[in-house]
């Protein structure tokens, strides 16, 4: 069964009319289209599926998407006013999967129905990825692990931050990627303990840190990995060294705990347990991971207030960090697949 008759067949055991999907990420879902598309895909309890788009992004797309009819909005015309049209009157319950409430009580006023915003029905579907997507995800992966690792072996004293992005980004581009995941990050020495740090003219010198944190998009699927190197030199008996130690021993702790079953917050409880043993648990900054898909971001999340349950055909990511100050940060991340007899790695 197509992804469109899955939902259609969620929407006919739940009682909606028609589900709406705005966010880019459900629409590929949801169409199995492998280049970026946007507009609004009108999915109805039977019958035909619209994609609403506007003139600027129908040029680029067949009349038809995997039996989803592309309906083009006019120029200037806003796509919540194609949808009026397109919807008409006689429905009853409606869900989006994001919208302003604004926009839900206008669309309640004008038909006459019940709105419902944050439809989780996709992002549901999107946990458990089919064999499909995990081929595209491996390839995204391979894309990001053999860029990763020939950057870092052509590091050179003197060359900045920005440079080693821009060699990462030029080179997955060149692998086939669409483009990198997120914005790569690159830090070296003391840059590296702020975790989401942007490049800059920062040059390499002997014994930095340097931290790389890197993806790759391959038709529309993402891949996550960071890695954490000493250049030119020895972490011995530093404070890095223990650093180092202390984040490789939590995520294989961690790994030890991902099965179908295990509970999100557990893995992140197991992870942070050794980094307190090692006396940087206060300086893990952010969650354990996240899943990855379509989104660099998706459900479920590891992290301590997270309840969800892994399930099989999940791809999450696992990333402890450790950011002191004054003095760097570590963080090493991978992306895996859960199976029933446990994790598999993605990236290498």
């Amino acid at each position: 069964m197509s992804r469109i008759g899955r939902i259609q067949d969620r929407l006919s055991r739940t009682g909606i009319d028609l589900l709406a999907l705005r966010e880019q990420g459900n629409i590929i879902y949801a169409v199995d289209w492998d280049k970026p598309i946007s507009g609004i895909l009108l999915i109805p309890r039977s019958g035909e599926a619209k994609l609403l788009t506007s003139p600027l992004e129908s040029v680029n797309l067949p009349p038809s998407l995997n039996g989803v009819k592309v309906v083009k909005v006019e120029r200037g015309e806003r796509l919540l006013k194609g949808f009026l049209r397109e919807v008409g009157k006689g429905l009853k319950y409606i869900e989006f999967d994001s919208i302003d409430m604004s926009d839900a009580l206008r669309l309640e006023e004008e038909l006459g129905v019940l709105v419902k915003t944050r439809s989780k029905i996709v992002s549901e579907m999107r946990m458990i990825k089919d064999k499909h997507e995990i081929e595209k995800l491996k390839r995204a992966a391979e894309i990001a692990s053999s860029t990763a690792r020939e950057v870092l072996e052509d590091l050179r004293e003197g060359v900045s931050e920005v440079e080693v992005a821009c060699h990462y980004n030029r080179t997955i581009v060149l692998k086939e990627a669409l483009k990198p995941a997120f914005e790569t990050i690159v830090a070296f020495g003391e840059d590296s303990s702020n975790p989401h740090f942007t490049p800059s003219s920062r040059r390499l010198r002997r014994g930095d840190v340097v931290l790389l944190d890197a993806g790759a998009d391959y038709l529309n699927y993402k891949s996550d990995l960071t890695r954490t190197i000493v250049f030119r030199g020895e972490a011995g008996k530093s404070m890095i060294r223990e650093m180092i130690e202390a984040v490789e021993e939590a995520k294989k702790a961690a790994e030890e705990k991902v099965f179908p079953g295990a509970k999100a917050c557990e893995i992140d409880k197991r992870a942070c347990e050794v980094l307190s043993e090692y006396g940087f648990d206060k300086h893990f900054a952010h969650g354990l991971g996240h899943g990855v898909g379509i989104d660099i971001h998706e459900p479920p999340s590891i992290a301590p207030s997270s309840n969800e349950e892994l399930k099989t055909g999940n791809v999450i990511t696992i990333e402890p960090g450790v950011y002191v100050p004054g003095v760097g940060g570590v963080r090493i991340e991978d992306t895996y697949l859960v199976t029933d007899s446990g994790p598999v790695k993605l990236t290498f």
